[in-house]
């Protein structure tokens, strides 16, 4: 079963893109190669340095439900703004409202810990937390006082999903991809140059280095394939996911190409066969 997704482990799966009877290719738009000096190659190349190993595009996981979120947010109010014409007016509105909630928040959440990120915090996701907080301090205050701190509070909580929707947008502004480079663990020994800030000295399937950047950071961690041990590197946007280090839009983010233009001093090993594809004639 490994050794058939090991053929789409670094190209992604054709089905991600809808490519029907084709390949992904070496680079689709906006990707970039890593400057010179950077050694890198293409999963149909192989042999040595850096490739890019694309991940499961976040819109397959996101989309949908938060498509529908402002749909159960909607139709939340209508019990209570017409009531009577359900067993339980309160009851059937809060299953509505909880079922944006959870349209909202749950999918963002296992997106955004599906992926190999340091990042796992819930204050970190990109959820208007700010307006999500006063709207929910805001509702129960319509019961002792004023019926019209409930639609208040209602409208803000429009106000958060739109600004959520925005964060979102924001902490996807380049593709979930990163970098491998196949080593041996004494490969590495725990010694990187400044900025960088080496967060392990000692070889681990985890964070091992970082340097920060207004909008995220580049992190440097280990992983490991089919018995091979990897050098993984990317962007991790402040929200905790993962996006392609070298892309047009990663590329606009203050320093980060400056940052970039050096590498890191590991030479690495050479690409193992089994997770270069073999691919037909295209």
């Amino acid at each position: 079963m490994e050794a058939e997704s090991d053929k789409f482990w670094l190209l992604g799966n054709p089905s991600w893109w809808n490519l029907i009877g084709e390949n992904p290719p070496d680079f689709m738009n906006g990707e970039l190669a890593p400057p010179h000096p950077w050694v890198s190659t293409t999963p149909r190349i192989g042999n040595f340095g850096w490739c890019r190993q694309r991940m499961r595009p976040l819109a397959w996981s996101l989309l949908r439900p938060l498509a529908w979120a402002p749909f159960f947010l909607a139709t939340s109010s209508f019990p209570l703004a017409f009531p009577g014409n359900t067993i339980n007016d309160q009851a059937v509105s809060i299953a509505l409202f909880s079922l944006f909630l959870s349209l909202l928040f749950f999918p963002i959440f296992s997106s955004r810990n599906s992926q190999p990120t340091p990042v796992t915090t819930i204050r970190s996701l990109p959820i208007d937390w700010p307006f999500f907080i006063i709207a929910s301090v805001l509702f129960p205050f319509h019961i002792v006082h004023d019926p019209r701190l409930g639609w208040l509070s209602y409208a803000l909580f429009w106000v958060a999903y739109f600004r959520s929707i925005s964060l979102v947008q924001k902490s996807m502004m380049a593709p979930s991809s990163r970098f491998l480079l196949p080593i041996d663990r004494q490969d590495w020994e725990g010694v990187l140059p400044h900025p960088w800030k080496v967060v392990s000295k000692q070889w681990s399937r985890r964070e091992l280095a970082n340097a920060n950047f207004e909008n995220g950071s580049i992190s440097l961690s280990g992983t490991s394939r089919s018995g091979q041990d990897f050098l993984a590197i990317s962007f991790i946007h402040k929200s905790g996911f993962i996006l392609d280090p070298f892309h047009d839009n990663t590329s606009k983010e203050d320093g980060l190409t400056e940052f970039l233009a050096s590498p890191i001093p590991i030479v690495g090993r050479q690409w193992p066969t089994n997770l270069i594809p073999v691919l037909e004639e295209e």
